[in-house]
């Protein structure tokens, strides 16, 4: 089999090292080399305002966490987690909710997935209060807006900010320079879609025989917005990523 190559854009933060990276070990079981690129930083914003709602438990029924920067940014604040331990601790994703039990909080929902999925899961159950929603600048309003939609009240402020990695350029083209070919470009956000994408075509990269692979449906739009096909993992894990590369795989052998 020949070898393949592939480049991961992920965030700050996210296993940014492709020796650690669990995608990337994943998908070397496919044959497929990859290096991860660092492509958003994150700034921390309103952590006070955040500070003086944690310091209030009584006043919701729980706390949705969309992201692991969420997470991080909620960590920095909680000052006493066991006043929030008996209420909800929603997480998107099971990346997610490991980080949320680091918290010492007890994650409910993150077999949906995905952000539309888990608020659908919430408006099954029973929430008397409002729910604290930490985001961040770039954020969709889907699970605030179903919420909403479906009665609940939610306290949504903003505790972080997405920034352009400013040496990405750079970095892209270390890893071009260094892989023979490029088959896959890897993505887990559309922030990273829209930051990259652009980039290439600037940079000369010719993206016809490159195949594009996303996290979830709302990265998956993201590319689709910039001409881009992509296959989507079913839910946002190592092992199925890597099943759903394998399936395109499959897919490109069977056409030739």
């Amino acid at each position: 089999m020949v070898k393949k190559h592939a480049i991961i854009f992920k965030a700050s933060g996210d296993e940014g090292n492709s020796d650690r990276d669990p995608y990337a070990g994943a998908l070397s079981a496919l044959d497929v080399d990859c290096e991860v690129v660092q492509v958003l930083n994150f700034d921390f914003l309103n952590l006070d305002e955040l500070e003086k709602r944690l310091e209030n438990p009584q006043s919701y029924s729980g706390i949705i966490f969309s992201s692991p920067r969420v997470v991080e940014a909620v960590g920095k604040c909680l000052k006493d987690a066991p006043a929030w331990a008996n209420l909800f601790a929603f997480a998107v994703g099971e990346k997610t909710a490991t980080e949320v039990e680091h918290l010492g909080l007890k994650p409910s929902g993150s077999e949906t997935g995905i952000g539309s999925a888990l608020a659908e899961h919430i408006l099954k159950c029973t929430i008397s209060k409002p729910l604290l929603l930490p985001c961040g600048n770039l954020a969709t309003n889907t699970i605030a807006d179903t919420l909403r939609e479906g009665g609940l009240e939610v306290d949504q402020l903003v505790v972080y900010q997405t920034v352009s990695n400013p040496e990405l350029e750079e970095k892209i083209r270390n890893v071009i320079e260094k892989f023979p070919t490029l088959d896959y470009l890897l993505y887990f956000s559309p922030s990273g879609v829209k930051a990259t994408i652009p980039l290439l075509r600037e940079m000369g990269v010719d993206l016809s025989s490159v195949k594009f692979g996303a996290i979830g449906r709302t990265t998956e739009a993201a590319l689709a917005e910039h001409g881009g096909a992509a296959f989507v993992a079913e839910k946002p894990t190592p092992q199925h990523f890597a099943d759903a590369l394998a399936r395109e795989a499959e897919e490109q052998e069977t056409q030739v």
